[in-house]
């Protein structure tokens, strides 16, 4: 199954082909994409089942910078297809063991929460349930339209990298994050996307569902 989203305007059209643009029509630049949908069901004996679904982005259009941000999210599911792997392995078990009914999955699904001023950024849902508890994560990937670099937090958040810094920290700590994501996992690594004039920052917490997030001031409105 295939899904496409279009942003239909003529600046969509000129960053797809290249096209030189005025410094105003630039600012406003968005781009065309489209999301194809990978299902694989796997049936295993006594009801047992394994499910992976994956939605992988790609942008439209032939320039370097549309090249690289399309490397990027293709390696980003080729990466998952050896947690796929693992979900089907936890069926095998599963099945050797009869445990009848079981089911396991891997699903990861993703929407477009900002596409102008040369700046597109991706949120992804995945619910992933092998052996044993489930977990719910809440990802992303932010990328310059212009030069295809995947952009951290400090890239687009609002004040200098001291300030920016200070309030990932505390936010992070209010949700509750957990010692080792506050102790190993950098400010430029946390998850984050761009929506209405905000920076929506999704911490890891304690919890396994992890859908809490806070919002600090972002560049880009």
């Amino acid at each position: 199954m295939k899904k496409k989203y279009v942003i239909a305007s003529a600046l969509a059209l000129a960053l797809s082909f290249g096209l030189v643009t005025s410094p105003k029509a630039e600012a406003s630049r968005s781009a065309k994409y489209s999301i194809k949908q990978y299902k694989s069901t796997k049936k295993y004996k006594h009801g047992i089942k394994a499910i992976f679904i994956y939605q992988l982005p790609q942008i439209s259009g032939k320039t370097a910078a549309v090249k690289k941000i399309n490397k990027s999210l293709r390696k980003a599911y080729t990466s998952e297809l050896k947690r796929m792997k693992e979900v089907y392995k936890d069926a095998k078990w599963s099945e050797s063991e009869k445990f009848s009914h079981s089911s396991y999955w891997d699903k990861l699904k993703v929407h477009v929460t900002y596409n102008k001023n040369n700046v597109i950024s991706f949120r992804y849902d995945q619910d992933i349930h092998p052996a044993g508890s489930g977990t719910y994560l809440i990802g992303s990937w932010t990328y310059s339209l212009k030069t295809g670099k995947k952009l951290t937090v400090f890239d687009v958040a609002k004040g200098n990298k001291s300030s920016v810094g200070a309030q990932l920290h505390y936010g992070a700590v209010d949700l509750g994050a957990d010692d080792e994501y506050l102790r190993t996992t950098h400010a430029s690594k946390m998850n984050y996307t761009l929506k209405g004039g905000k920076v929506y920052v999704y911490p890891r917490t304690c919890s396994a569902y992890n859908r809490k997030y806070f919002t600090i001031p972002s560049r880009y409105k």
